[in-house]
């Protein structure tokens, strides 16, 4: 936890022995660790809190308020003064100040005052503003008023305005004698600490057991809010290697092994990762959520604050054996009489859990589901909890049963919602949905996949689908929108009762938006390859993190008939690391991954046109009318500009009128390489037109 404290003499004085000072601390107290600064601090430690600790005396913004906006002649916008402050990015900010401003600056400083409470609540810090501890009733109700404007908590010391709380007798001179005794800064630091501790920012996570039998990683240490936590284990692809289609199962020597950790949070959560070699690297990822990360001496162990829910990945020397990290909103107590299946905390084997209209599923917290769940014709379906389904006991068939493969199968169904659950480990693609109407996914994590052809979310001819706050790491497409025709079911098929036309279905109405996404092979955000279908539109991508991508990290693959129109990609977040390195196919069983030892960069977008492969109609598509809008490229030092490219079929079947607006590299503007073929129709990039 990062705690920022803003005050005055009494927060911190340097020796000034002409008044008698002699300490480097909050004055009066007769040490440095009974200041409230350290007293607050060491509180907050024993509550399981590791504090990175920054203060300062700010008396000067106090006597000149208008030092909020000064930029000390150096041009740049916003405030010098508090610059370093701003940047230290607190989860924890106390101002602790007033009582040097003059009587004719009242105005001024409290409106100086409420901008610096909002340049930090604006970055997601809690922000505590405390009173005077001597007694100012003016400034008392003008500075609690500010607090309330702003969303800071305002604590008063009004209950400390009495000499008993002063070191009155213990120095010679009176101004240094009216500052708290250590009694004082002891009843400052409880002041602030009960406020913390009301807001919630205490509460610490609540960690499942892994029940016994279920897999689990020991070559990490963690920490959550200071107790030691046991992590879960999945496989994950360890080099993008992959077959052709059809392909065939992948050797368990292409995985690796990786932790991952799930808990529900209301509050701040301290995390400490303690690795066995030293940590000369460590990102966490997405960039986004901006978290920093300190180190101790040894160098072996991390502490960094999650301050709210989301899926983040912790990457120690690399991406390799790298820490999943999900952390969810606190579930809703649920009665288990309200579920048709209801799995309690422990391991429990289901195979194949087929389910009906209305059917209400549970995994609770600590729970471990072998199986797989599916559906068919059937409306008003939930699935949700924090558990995991886990695909590793149960293998893919050979040839594939359409269907029935994958974790999840949604066949023809209405109105289905899943919800806050762990998959794992799928054998094919993870949650297929054919020809599906009003799906929403939410708060799904996907990981683990790392068997061939193992795709996250397959949306095959289906319509008004929702997919928010998810996390998906897969070895294949990621996201992925398909229109298909099945040629031939294979043998011994259960559950066909025609061969199903999906491709009378068009694709329309989706939103993705939240989404956290590892590509370890193909595409992240993906519509194709197979587009048998009419027509896909009104296809939205928003406020998403592609944290690691393959072939491709925005990929339009038009592989059929489909016209492909009004598709929008806003704010999307794309990152490439020194680690990644180039897609290899495997020619045989005895070639090795052997890419070249230099970082690899994949097309942040990408569009190309053929047909003949997933359908016997001799078509080409359609592409226009996509806008990408707000698309934010992070790389490493070093690597190249990023690349977009469209290459279209003939004169008549085309990418066109495609927008990219505001694309940035590493926070500036950017023209990325464009590659285009003599197909490419109309594109515009930062309001350049780049073809025609």
């Amino acid at each position: 936890m990062k705690l920022l404290i803003l005050g005055n003499s009494i927060t911190h004085h340097a020796p000034a022995p002409g008044i008698g000072w002699h300490g480097d601390w909050g004055m009066a107290a007769s040490t440095r660790e009974t200041d409230f600064v350290h007293r607050l601090a060491a509180r907050l430690g024993e509550a399981g809190k590791h504090v990175v600790l920054r203060e300062r005396n700010v008396a000067d913004f106090e006597r000149d308020p208008a030092l909020i906006d000064s930029t000390a002649g150096t041009g740049d916008a916003g405030a010098d003064y508090f610059r370093e402050d701003l940047a230290f990015r607190p989860d924890i900010a106390v101002l602790r100040i007033s009582e040097n401003v003059p009587g004719e600056k009242t105005e001024a400083f409290t409106a100086a005052y409420e901008k610096l409470l909002g340049r930090f609540a604006a970055q997601g810090a809690a922000v505590f503003a405390v009173g005077p501890f001597w007694q100012n009733d003016r400034m008392e109700a003008l500075l609690s008023a500010a607090a309330e404007r702003t969303g800071a908590v305002w604590v008063s010391l009004s209950h400390l305005h009495k000499t008993a709380y002063q070191a009155v007798g213990q120095f010679e001179h009176a101004g240094v004698a009216a500052h708290p005794s250590d009694e004082g800064m002891q009843a400052i630091a409880d002041a602030i600490f009960s406020a913390v501790s009301k807001a919630g920012l205490l509460t610490p996570a609540d960690v499942p057991d892994i029940p016994a039998g279920a897999p689990v990683y020991d070559k990490l240490s963690v920490t959550v809010d200071g107790k030691p936590v046991p992590l879960h284990a999945a496989r994950v692809s360890a080099m993008s290697f992959n077959r052709e289609w059809p392909g065939q199962q992948r050797p368990v020597e292409q995985s690796e092994l990786a932790p991952f950790l799930t808990f529900d949070m209301s509050a701040p959560v301290d995390i400490a990762v303690t690795a066995e070699t030293e940590i000369h690297d460590i990102t966490v990822r997405p960039r986004s959520a901006e978290i920093s990360v300190e180190t101790d001496e040894n160098g072996k162990t991390a502490y960094f604050t999650v301050r709210r829910p989301g899926q983040y990945s912790v990457e120690v020397n690399g991406r390799h054996h790298n820490l999943h990290i999900f952390a969810n909103a606190p579930a809703k107590p649920v009665d288990p009489s309200d579920y048709t299946h209801y799995f309690a905390p422990g391991i429990h084997e289901v195979g194949n859990l087929r389910l009906h209209s209305g059917d209400r599923v549970y995994l609770a917290a600590g729970a471990v589901v072998y199986g797989a769940i599916q559906a068919y014709d059937e409306t008003d379906i939930r699935i949700e909890g924090r558990g995991i389904l886990d695909y590793s006991k149960m293998e893919r068939h050979v040839p594939l049963h359409w269907e029935e493969d994958g974790i999840v199968n949604l066949v023809r169904c209405e109105n289905v919602t899943i919800d806050g659950i762990i998959l794992r480990d799928a054998s094919w693609w993870t949650i297929t949905s054919f020809n599906c109407i009003n799906l929403h996914f939410r708060n799904l994590k996907a990981i683990g996949m790392w068997r061939y052809n193992s795709d996250g979310f397959d949306f095959v001819n289906c319509q008004n689908v929702r997919v928010d706050g998810c996390f998906l790491r897969n070895f294949d497409d990621v996201i992925v929108f398909k229109g298909l025709r099945l040629r031939e079911m294979s043998d011994g098929y259960k559950n066909q009762k025609a061969l199903p036309p999906y491709e009378h279905m068009n694709l329309q109405n989706f939103i993705i938006e939240n989404c956290v996404l590892w590509c370890d092979w193909g595409g992240a955000l993906e519509i194709g390859a197979e587009t048998v279908a009419d027509e896909y539109t009104n296809l939205v991508y928003r406020n998403c993190d592609i944290i690691h991508s393959d072939q491709g990290a925005m990929r339009i693959q038009s592989g059929d008939r489909a016209v492909i129109h009004n598709v929008l990609y806003d704010n999307i977040r794309v990152e490439y690391s020194k680690y990644d390195r180039a897609p290899v196919y495997q020619q045989s069983d005895d070639m090795v991954y052997a890419p070249a030892d230099t970082p690899w960069m994949c097309d942040v977008i990408k569009g190309w046109m053929y047909c003949g492969r997933w359908s016997n109609d001799g078509i080409y598509g359609n592409v226009y009318d996509i806008t990408y809008r707000d698309i934010a490229v992070y790389a490493d030092e070093g690597m190249p500009n990023p690349v977009v490219s469209f290459t279209g079929a003939d004169e008549t079947h085309t990418f066109d009128r495609i927008r990219i607006e505001n694309m940035t590299y590493n926070g500036a503007p950017v023209m990325p390489q464009v590659n285009t073929n003599a197909f490419t129709g109309r594109i515009t990039i930062n309001g350049e037109e780049k073809c025609v």
